[in-house]
């Protein structure tokens, strides 16, 4: 009866929308920039000015605006297609501009006008960079940055680090906004690329196949959904009319100057260009990734992480007509990775191997209607499998100073997920105020199969001696399947050019729980004075995550709204522990804890806020203030409870909290004589429950399960400092420096036996985290090649050679304890780019 409701709610939504002609799309663009004027020799900001921004199949139904105070302008939920912009004011000649908007893409256009003579227009001062055009803050990171700033993967994910509120830990995971990496969504083109089981990221792709990488701070609009923590979604390029073919990394990374072992392999090479011209193009795109992870605290040769992996992107746009375009994807992206999560204490023989093998398929068209209203469709399919396995049979040991023996789990593990999504765009309409209103809907259908097979766990004390022994009995094959449904409807509504509010609602259907989730949001802007100089926004919404597969799979179907306790699900492997006393003796157990679901499983959600002040300091300087809030309930947890001697219970339960707190300082400078800058200042803390779903139903599961409890998160970091910019020398000579200066991680203490002794994550904090980077590049052209583009440079990382330790020996037991390992030291690794 809930899907049956639920699928009424999403037909009045709409059902005065969706017109029959429409046919399957992507992303909406947005149009925007700012209107200058040329007087006497000088360039000065005009307000006032009227633009006409025509679609070609739609000629006579046109969006007009006219530029604000600071002279901007912006033309939103913009369908793709070849336009023609049109710019007039009083007293300066007409200036008209023709463009194509690619799905999704974000377009810059600056218009200079020239003063007709005879005539006097009064101009001013350039604003600098402020915008009054948006409720929500994104952080865009474009292709320039992606191949400009020192990345040490030279993939898009270590992008999402220079937006203000992210961390990442030394294995590469990305905490956004106080939240661990399965709380936040993932997107490529619209579509969803997370991982059903983990909520990770599970997507790559080429570098030079991204067009921006867009990191929503604040997502208040209902369209976004599935997530508590932030919104990234990747856009990638498309082909142009001319052929274009780059090269990239074609020459290895060796570990240090005189060493012939390899550091990294990276070569990757673009084809882009018209099959058809004006009508077909292509990208195609292929990567090969060889990666050594060095641990230097464990003995050579075989101190390294070792990452093999080849990925395949593929990119038709097609042209049908005026009114249609169609875009495939298609990507591929298999790897293996050898030693998992090595770190001094787990050396090669005790990491697992892992193996993916992942396929993404996407199609979307876009139909525009004849009064520029249209409708942006896609259907996506997802494949993303994963193995993850020890070396050997040996049991698995942890002792206080280093582990040994075989991994202790095995996973094998197959998922696949089926999306459709439409989004309806209206054409704007005047009411109080100009309202532009769009809404849609998704729709899910997720697979998962596969085994979780664990072996023997023995904790031994710095003796030898056994305290502990952890047996488990063989799960059921994993084998379910879940759909969930979502529908919204979000309106802009711009009272005048100085107040703007979005409203939007959103209902979701989780499959898992069983739950309809209503999500109001709103958010606002607010420019107070008339020269644009000052804009306050903000905004409230209420979110929900996806519900960990996990949490539906009972034997039986609970129907009523509280129980205490449910029948066992199996796929997660029983338990079995046993004490030891100094002796050998068994003092407690072996007791069985069996896992068990313990009352009504809910849908996670959070509350968050968030408020903040854009100040133009001068035609150059921004500076922001901004203060966030978000609280998370009904969060996923594990408890153990013991029930008699031979008796317990793993529980899972839907009580787990957290909190985050953010305050922040984001400064933007850009004078082209003294380079592009940003550099932000954050105060967080982040706190919550530390028994999540994670740290037991993942693919690399918790050693014990110990009693839950309250503290802070394992990713929080109090202070962060973050710098990054850009300089342009004589010579094509470009410098990209960026710093990085945080508070270390906390950390916990614990016995021989694991358990923990005083506060989870009280004992102390890793030293503070400090990284100096630098790029340097010079592009020049190659004359066997007729002239074409190269750049060809080095980059430079932890050039201070600071201590950024890894790993903290927590173990009472071990004599080394409160020592730091496992820091990456000064390195070098060149760069060599070609395109023509």
């Amino acid at each position: 009866m809930k899907i049956k409701a639920f699928a009424f709610i999403v037909l009045v939504l709409l059902i005065n929308s969706i017109n029959a002609r429409a046919v399957r799309a992507q992303n909406a663009g947005t149009v925007k920039g700012v209107v200058r004027a040329n007087s006497g020799g000088k360039s000065a900001i005009v307000s006032g000015v009227k633009l006409t921004l025509a679609h070609a199949a739609a000629p006579d139904q046109a969006y007009k605006t006219v530029s604000n105070d600071a002279g901007e302008f912006v033309f939103r939920n913009i369908a793709a297609g070849n336009y023609l912009l049109t710019v007039e004011a009083v007293g300066m000649s007409t200036v008209t501009r023709e463009f194509k908007l690619d799905s999704g893409a974000v377009l810059n256009l600056d218009i200079d006008m020239t003063v007709t003579v005879g005539e006097t227009v009064t101009v001013r001062a350039e604003e600098g960079l402020l915008s009054t055009s948006e409720t929500s803050t994104v952080n865009i990171i474009r292709s320039e940055t992606l191949s400009t700033e020192p990345f040490r993967n030279d993939n898009y994910q270590n992008s999402i680090a220079l937006t203000p509120g992210v961390v990442r830990d030394g294995n590469g995971n990305d905490y956004l906004k106080g939240t661990r990496v399965g709380q936040s969504n993932y997107k490529v083109n619209g579509a969803d690329v997370t991982d059903p089981v983990t909520g990770k990221a599970a997507f790559e792709i080429p570098l030079e196949a991204v067009a921006t990488v867009q990191v929503e701070e604040n997502p208040y609009s209902s369209e976004y959904g599935q997530f508590t923590g932030g919104v990234t979604n990747v856009q990638t390029k498309t082909g142009q009319d001319k052929f274009k073919v780059s090269a990239a990394r074609f020459f290895p990374t060796f570990r240090n100057v005189l060493s012939t072992k390899i550091d990294s392999f990276r070569p990757r090479l673009t084809f882009s260009g018209p099959l058809i011209q004006k009508r077909l193009f292509f990208l195609q795109s292929f990567e090969y990734r060889l990666r050594n992870d060095v641990v230097p605290s464990l003995a050579k040769p075989t101190n390294n992480t070792t990452i093999n992996a080849f990925n395949v992107f593929s990119q038709l746009d097609w042209t049908v007509n005026k009114s249609n375009s169609v875009k495939f994807n298609f990507a591929l992206f298999p790897s293996r990775i050898r030693n998992l999560n090595l770190d001094t204490f787990n050396p090669p023989d005790t990491s697992p191997d892992y193996n993916q093998r992942g396929m993404l398929f996407l199609v979307s068209e876009q139909s525009v209607f004849k009064n520029t209203s249209f409708l942006l469709s896609e259907i996506s399919y997802k494949t993303f499998d994963v193995d993850v396995f020890g070396k050997s049979n040996q049991p698995f040991t942890i002792t206080p100073e280093v582990n040994r023996g075989g991994y202790f789990a095995d996973t094998r593990r197959k998922t696949a997920r089926w999306q459709w999504r439409e989004v309806y765009y209206a054409k704007p309409f005047d009411f109080y105020g100009s309202h532009s209103v769009k809404t849609g809907f998704e729709l899910f259908n997720s697979r998962v199969s596969g085994t979780l097979n664990y072996s023997s766990i023995f904790i031994r004390r710095f003796n030898d001696t056994l305290a502990q022994r952890i047996d488990f009995e063989r799960g059921s094959p994993l084998g379910y399947s879940y759909k969930e449904m979502a529908a919204f409807v979000q309106d802009r509504w711009t009272i005048n050019p100085q107040i703007i509010l979005d409203l939007g609602i959103r209902l979701d259907n989780d499959g898992v729980t069983g739950r309809n989730n209503f999500s109001p949001r709103f958010s606002f802007l607010y420019s107070p004075a008339k020269n644009g100089r000052t804009v306050i926004r903000g905004g409230i919404g209420i979110f929900y995550d996806r519900s960990s597969v996990i949490g539906g799979t009972t034997q039986n179907e609970v129907t009523e709204e509280v129980f205490t306790v449910s029948p066992n699900f199996f796929q997660i492997p029983v338990r079995i522990v046993t004490d030891y006393d100094l002796n050998g003796a068994a003092i407690a157990g072996p007791r069985r804890f069996a896992p068990q679901i313990a009352g009504r499983m809910l849908t996670p959600q959070s509350v968050r806020w968030s408020i903040q002040l854009d100040q133009g300091i001068t035609r150059e300087l921004t500076v922001r203030f901004g203060y966030l809030k978000r609280i998370v309930r009904n969060d996923l947890l594990f408890e153990s409870s013991i029930i008699d001697a031979t008796r317990g219970a793993l529980l899972l339960n839907s009580g787990g909290r957290s909190r985050y707190d953010e305050f922040q300082i984001v400064m933007t400078y850009n004078k082209p004589s003294l380079g592009q800058w940003n550099a932000s200042y954050v105060f967080s803390r982040a706190r919550g429950d530390l028994n999540t779903i994670d740290r037991i139903y993942g693919d690399t599961p918790s050693f014990a399960i110990r009693p839950n409890e309250y503290g802070p998160l394992p990713f929080d970091a109090r202070h962060r400092f973050l710098v990054y910019g850009q300089l342009e020398f004589p010579h094509d000579i470009r410098v990209a420096p960026l710093l990085e200066l945080r508070s270390g991680f906390p950390f916990s203490k614990f016995n021989e036996r694991l358990d923990f002794i005083g506060g989870r994550n009280s004992a102390g904090r890793f030293p503070s985290y400090l990284s100096v980077d630098l790029q340097v590049t010079k592009g020049f052209k190659l004359p066997f090649l007729d002239n074409k583009k190269a750049r060809i440079g080095v980059a430079f990382f932890n050039l201070t050679n600071h201590f950024n330790p890894r790993d903290v020996q927590g173990n009472l037991g071990s004599p080394n304890f409160g020592q730091f390992y496992n820091s990456l030291g000064f390195s070098v690794k060149a760069k060599f780019d070609i395109e023509f």
